[in-house]
C-alpha cells in the first residue's frame, strides 16, 4: 500500500469519527444557537401555551403549563368536560372524566415514564451527560423533501426516540417515539414547525403526530395560539390533589 493511499485511508478515518463521534454535541449546540441561545432558555423559568388539539372530528381547547426543574400540567376540554394531566417532578397524576374518572389517579409506570420525559423543561437533549441521557448522530436523512441530521436520544430509565434537526436552520423538525396508549405500546411519529420568535426565543406553534406508518389516518394535531414566557406559577397546581384513588392499572398487552 502506497503511504499515499495510507494517508488518505487515514484522513477518511478521521472524518468519520469526528462526524459520528462529535457531531451529536456539536449539532446540540447549533440547536440551541437556532432556538434563541442557550443562556436566554437557561434564564426562562416557566412557561404557559394554550391552543387547541384536534383528534379527528374532536377539538379540544387547552392550557399547558410547565416549571423548572420538571413540572407540567396540561388542562384540555372535550364536550364540556375538562381533564387533566400533571407531573410534580415525582409523582404522575391524571383527571380523565371521558372515562369516567372523576377523580385524581396516578399514572401506571409505562405513562410515568412518557411524563418524565416530556415534563424535562429543557428537553432530554439538553446538558444529557449530567442527566444519565445519551445522545448519539445517526446520519443524515430526508425529511419529507428538506435534509435533516438524525439523533437517536436515550433518556437514563430507558426510553428512545429519534430527533430531526432541519439541515439548515437546525430546528428540530420531527421526532419519532414510543408512547403508551392504554396499555398498549405505539410508535409515533411527530412533525414539528411553524417557529415563531417569542421574546427572543423559538417555540413550534404546529405539532402533527401519527401512529408510524399511518400518515393520514387519524392522529392528532396542536395548533398552539399564545406562549407566554415566565407567567407566575402556583407550584401546587402540579401536586396531585389529597383525595387520591388508586393507581390506573395497564391494560395487558394484545398477544
Amino acid at each position: 500500500m502506497s503511504k499515499k493511499l495510507l494517508l488518505s485511508l487515514c484522513a477518511v478515518a478521521l472524518l468519520a469519527v469526528s462526524a459520528f463521534g462529535q457531531t451529536a454535541d456539536e449539532l446540540l449546540e447549533k440547536n440551541l444557537k437556532a432556538m434563541g441561545g442557550k443562556d436566554k432558555l437557561m434564564a426562562l423559568k416557566s412557561v404557559q401555551m394554550t391552543g387547541k388539539m384536534k383528534m379527528g372530528p374532536i377539538e379540544a381547547p387547552f392550557t399547558l403549563t410547565k416549571a423548572r426543574p420538571s413540572q407540567m400540567r396540561v388542562d384540555f376540554t372535550i364536550q364540556g368536560m375538562t381533564g387533566s394531566q400533571a407531573y410534580d417532578g415525582t409523582t404522575g397524576w391524571m383527571v380523565m372524566p371521558f372515562q369516567g374518572n372523576k377523580d385524581p389517579q396516578k399514572m401506571a409506570e409505562e405513562q410515568l415514564k412518557d411524563i418524565r420525559t416530556e415534563a424535562d423543561f429543557d428537553g432530554p437533549t439538553f446538558d444529557y451527560k449530567a442527566k444519565g441521557n445519551k445522545v448519539e448522530y445517526v446520519g443524515k436523512e430526508d425529511v419529507q423533501g428538506t435534509p435533516a441530521y438524525k439523533l437517536k436520544v436515550t433518556t437514563k430509565d430507558g426510553k428512545e426516540s429519534n430527533i430531526y434537526l432541519d439541515a439548515e436552520t437546525y430546528l428540530v423538525i420531527r421526532s419519532e417515539t414510543t408512547v403508551n396508549m392504554m396499555g398498549q405500546d405505539v410508535e409515533t411519529e411527530t412533525t414539528i414547525g411553524d417557529y415563531k420568535e417569542v421574546n427572543g426565543l423559538y417555540f413550534p406553534y404546529s405539532i402533527e403526530s401519527h401512529q408510524k406508518g399511518k400518515e393520514g389516518m387519524g392522529g392528532r394535531t396542536i395548533a398552539f395560539e399564545k406562549i407566554d414566557l415566565d407567567p407566575k406559577v402556583d407550584k401546587a397546581m402540579f401536586t396531585m390533589p389529597v383525595a387520591a384513588a388508586k393507581p390506573v392499572e395497564s391494560e395487558p398487552k394484545k398477544q
